[in-house]
């Protein structure tokens, strides 16, 4: 056959062959012309007064039979006959009071009419009753009546009660139900080869109601049905091809039957037609098409068209989109009480879809079609519950609804079941129970549960945890196309979770996810083209991607958009516009923004400083667990920064924060052990959490720890160690640690000495902005290490440091104008340095600010502010102020006269190295200055100076061997002990020298001056800064 034949409307089922019979078509015509000049004839008759005629003249104009269809003129007629007494008139008439045609409606007069045919025993008024009292047209629903009229009309042979009667027995409407009764009258109606009859017998055997299931023996009874031309019999065979019931599946051939029943007018048939052309079954896809036959069949108000059609007009597919006329069919099908639509209609209100946004009219909908049992709308009745949404919360009402949804198997219902086991809304927190719901969801392919079930495997919640388990569920809900789970598996490649890491992978299921406008996508695609992870940076792009995920209220795309106007990244820097961001962030809940802003009051970001607001937003972050906040917070409550000052408190905020593994806490609470703030001091708890964070590769926390290597605090001593550790932190530019690994290198501990090495990590490190390096550099100036000397470039650096802030650049820079290095001495200069330095708690300039107030250099002299600065560096351990302040005891100067407190700090300041307190200690011991004199107990603490170049040390203890104090009389070690003393310029050891050679003769002068030679004795080492001012 030529495919140009098939263009004509009139489909043909298989096998079909069409003949063109020029005999057919002049019978057609003749029977035509026959049935006008009948109807004619009987017109003439009844115009005449023929009364006969009348009622089958006005079913000719109520079928159109001869004449154009009319039902005025048919209800004329059938009225005229209704007054003569003929039944079948009365009965017709009724049909018109019913319907509204022909006539004005009016279900009284109706009633009234079948009443009347019915008391004179008429069965197709009989059965028009009972359908009234079965559905309460125009009187009080009865249903035993109604089945009384059905029966007694059934009873007379009259096929559509017969078929109502059974309808009633299978559905216990006004009788028990009875399934044999129901089949037996069903029978009878068959006999009389009444299609109803034969389509329902057919559902009964598709469906096992009443009879064995046998989906072949109902494909045969919806054709016996058919071949009576019989609606909704050709519909249901339509469906026994679309689904394969009976027959095998074969939807083109649905398509035809669905044609064929549509075209006689039968409005679901209509609706299932328009539907296969919505989704592409057994045609292409063509919502224009299915649009036309949804309003067609909306046009007898069917409410599974009127509906589809809302649906179309909501979603704008074959029509123009048109959300209020959405509503109009969705409010035409909901009042004749069908689910989905109330459903639907619910929605709308809920989001504001159409109609305004009303809660409470969402969630009454939503219950109309929960109680009528529809799945959905129990489950979006539940989620009102658990939301607030129209209704009060109440969980335990909500679990009661999803439980009914569920028994359904709706999938949703299922998976939101599993949330409220997960989180114990409504029930006993029951993990477990949580997976079997989200499995038993997943197992129906629903994609959400598919996703919270990889939550579980990847978290370990209520399941091992099994991270390759959980990026297959990811997988499984992603290829359907499930936003959500497509960011979750993109999260996964990210970070290696369960697969290897793949940040290309990760950017094409974020851009997938984008594309459908999900926010976390796009917030986290934003980050990708931020940093350049998986696509080529673009920060421009990353806000863009950041503004459409904040633009629907995404408080993390807010916090990012945030921090690119702070950092100006894709946009010109702006902090008041980062701290809006952040603020709109905040108020929503999101810790990271409520800590970003905290921070920009903390520092004044776009905004003025203001702690005591930066302690309230940290706070809001903190009670939310959020790490950094609580660190912050620790700092806070640590320098007492908007905060009332609780070290303890400071601590167990860094305790929160390290438990979640964040670095910089566990940092801060290493420092806390190390210098006993706010806990009891513990070096080797200090270590243990400096070296936690270190090897999360924490730059601080490495250099912190380096520290600790090299001076032995909570640790052996290991300058190597230390040194792997700064190198570890250098790498990633961390200032400090270069410039520490700088003096490793200038002073030799733990690499080989570099002098010149130092001072290339010292100028690395002033690149990188540490203001120490700068002090460093300019000491490698001062004192010719690794460089050539220049001590007017080291006053330079010194300076550039200082005015940064540096409180040992400060130090250094006072002491420089103190005593004239690079500068003209100008104690005056020196003075407010020491001050600034003193002021950040630098102990040696707080010593050196208390020499010039106690001897009136470049300030007004002032002891008892001496006494007091020397105090405060005494309380910081510093050697050198010790000694001063003992001295000051031991003459009084400043404070009153305590000898004994003088030994005391002689002795304290000695231990730490000092050497003028060493030997100030032995020369009061050797002459009982606040003690007993004790020359042996002064023996040692003139050692201890002499060996750390001592020269007033070496004299004493010349004398103490001279005179045979303390020690037993050895002339020729005085001898040379005066030696050195005289060689490093001491005029008294000179003396004594000259004495001594003079008593002993130019043969022991001879002797005396060989020196000794002492078993491998080593050259002296050039002493680094901190020998040079307290010692080795």
């Amino acid at each position: 056959m030529d495919s140009d034949n098939r263009k004509n409307n009139e489909i043909y089922g298989p096998g079909d062959v069409v003949f063109v019979d020029t005999t057919l078509i002049q019978k057609a015509a003749e029977g035509l012309q026959k049935s006008k000049e009948e109807f004619q004839a009987m017109l003439e008759q009844a115009e005449l007064g023929d009364s006969a005629v009348y009622h089958d003249l006005g079913v000719r104009y109520a079928e159109g039979d001869g004449t154009p269809k009319d039902m005025e003129r048919a209800a004329h007629w059938f009225a005229q006959s209704a007054e003569l007494g003929d039944i079948r008139s009365m009965e017709s008439l009724g049909r018109c009071y019913q319907l509204g045609a022909g006539v004005e409606a009016d279900m009284a007069r109706a009633l009234e009419l079948y009443q009347s045919a019915a008391d004179e025993g008429h069965a197709p008024a009989m059965t028009d009753l009972g359908l009234c009292y079965e559905n309460g047209n125009g009187v009080e629903k009865d249903w035993e009546k109604a089945s009384d009229y059905y029966l007694q009309a059934a009873e007379q042979g009259f096929a559509p009660a017969q078929t109502n009667l059974a309808v009633c027995y299978l559905n216990g409407i006004g009788v028990e139900k009875d399934a044999k009764q129901a089949i037996e009258w069903l029978e009878k109606a068959i006999e009389q080869k009444f299609g109803r009859a034969y389509s329902i017998m057919g559902c009964l055997y598709r469906d096992g109601n009443g009879v064995e299931e046998d989906p072949e023996e109902a494909v045969r009874y919806f054709r016996l049905a058919m071949e009576e031309k019989y609606a909704p019999a050709v519909c249901d065979l339509g469906l026994c091809y679309e689904v394969g019931t009976g027959v095998e599946k074969d939807e083109s051939q649905a398509l035809i039957y669905y044609r064929q029943a549509a075209e006689m007018d039968y409005a679901p048939a209509m609706c299932n037609l328009g539907y296969c052309y919505l989704t592409g079954i057994g045609t292409a896809e063509d919502p224009n098409q299915a649009a036309r036959w949804f309003e067609r069949s909306a046009e007898q108000d069917y409410p599974r068209a009127l509906r589809l059609l809302g649906c179309l007009y909501q979603d704008g597919n074959g029509v123009e989109k048109d959300e209020p006329k959405s509503v109009e069919y969705f409010r035409r099908a909901a009042e004749q009480d069908y689910p989905p639509a109330q459903c639907d209609l619910g929605l709308c209100y809920e989001s504001g879809t159409g109609v305004e946004v009303d809660n409470v009219l969402a969630a009454e909908w939503y219950r109309r079609a929960a109680e009528a049992d529809y799945a959905p709308a129990q489950c979006n009745l539940a989620v009102c519950y658990l939301s607030s949404i129209g209704v009060e919360r109440d969980t335990a009402e909500a679990v009661k609804w999803l439980n009914k949804a569920a028994e359904q198997d709706y999938a949703r219902a299922v998976s939101i079941l599993g949330d409220c086991y997960r989180d114990g809304n409504g029930v006993e927190e029951d993990p477990v129970k949580a997976v079997e719901f989200y499995r038993k969801a997943s197992d129906r392919s629903y994609p959400p549960a598919q996703c919270s079930l990889g939550l579980c495997y990847e978290m370990g919640n209520g399941v091992e945890t099994d991270e390759k388990r959980a990026t297959e569920y990811y997988l499984l809900a992603a290829e359907r196309d499930y936003p959500p789970a497509q960011t979750n598996l993109a999260v996964c490649y990210l970070n290696g979770i369960g697969v290897e890491k793949d940040l290309e992978a990760a950017a094409a299921w974020l851009e997938k996810a984008a594309a459908r406008d999900f926010p976390r996508a796009l917030s986290i695609l934003g980050e990708c083209y931020r940093d350049g992870d998986g696509v080529e940076r673009d920060e421009a792009r990353g806000v863009e991607l950041f503004e459409r995920a904040a633009d629907q209220g995404y408080p993390p795309a807010m916090c990012n958009l945030g921090l690119c106007y702070e950092l100006g990244e894709g946009k010109e820097k702006d902090p008041l516009a980062a701290t809006e961001w952040y603020r709109r962030a905040g108020e929503r809940g999101y810790p990271g923004a409520q800590c970003n802003l905290g921070y920009c009051y903390l520092t004044g970001i776009g905004v003025e400083r203001d702690s005591a607001q930066a302690a309230q937003w940290l706070t809001r972050a903190a009670d939310q667990d959020f790490p950094r906040a609580l660190s912050l917070l620790g700092n806070c409550y640590r320098d007492g920064e908007g905060v009332e000052l609780d070290e303890a408190k400071a601590v167990e905020l860094y305790q929160r924060s390290a438990r979640q593994s964040y670095p910089p806490a566990m940092c801060s609470l290493g420092l806390a052990y190390e210098m006993g703030t706010g806990v009891d001091q513990d070096g080797a708890k200090a270590v243990e959490w400096y070296t936690r964070a270190a090897e999360r590769g924490y730059a601080p926390a490495q250099a912190n720890l380096a520290v600790c290597r090299l001076n032995g605090i909570g640790c052996e001593v290991d300058a190597k160690e230390a040194v792997k550790w700064l190198e570890r932190a250098a790498d990633q530019n961390f200032g400090r640690a270069v410039s520490i690994l700088g003096s490793c290198y200038r002073d030799g501990d733990g690499v080989e000495r570099d002098e010149a090495r130092a001072v290339e990590l010292y100028l690395r490190a002033r690149e990188l902005g540490y203001i120490s390096a700068i002090c460093s550099l300019g000491l490698c100036y001062e004192l010719g290490t690794g460089v050539p000397e220049d001590k007017k470039k080291a006053v330079e650096l010194y300076t550039e440091a200082a005015e940064a802030g540096d409180e040992t650049a400060q130090c250094n820079l006072g002491f420089c104008y103190l005593i004239g290095i690079g500068v003209e001495a100008d104690p005056a200069k020196a003075v407010p340095w020491f001050k600034e330095s003193a002021a950040q708690g630098s102990a040696r300039a707080q010593c050196l600010l208390a020499n010039c107030y106690r001897d009136g250099k470049g300030i007004a002299q002032n002891k008892s502010l001496a006494i007091s600065y020397y105090r405060k560096s005494v309380d910081q351990g510093y050697a050198p102020a010790m000694c001063n302040l003992g001295l000051c005891y031991e003459q009084g100067d400043g404070v009153k006269e305590d000898k004994p407190r003088a030994l005391e700090l002689y002795i304290q300041s000695g231990e730490r190295g000092n050497t003028a307190a060493q030997c100030n200690a032995g020369y009061c011991y050797l002459t009982g200055i606040g003690c007993e004199a004790d020359p042996e107990k002064a023996i040692p603490w003139f050692e201890r100076a002499a060996s750390g170049g001592s020269v007033r040390a070496l004299d004493l203890l010349g004398d103490c061997y001279r005179d045979g104090k303390g020690v037993a009389q050895d002339k020729r070690r005085a001898m040379e002990l005066y030696r050195k003393a005289a060689a490093e310029g001491n005029e008294d050891s000179a003396e004594s020298l000259k004495k001594l050679e003079a008593e002993l003769g130019s043969e022991a002068a001879h002797t005396a001056s060989a020196p000794r030679k002492e078993p491998d004795q080593k050259p002296k080492e050039k002493k680094g800064f901190f020998g040079k001012l307290f010692g080795k």
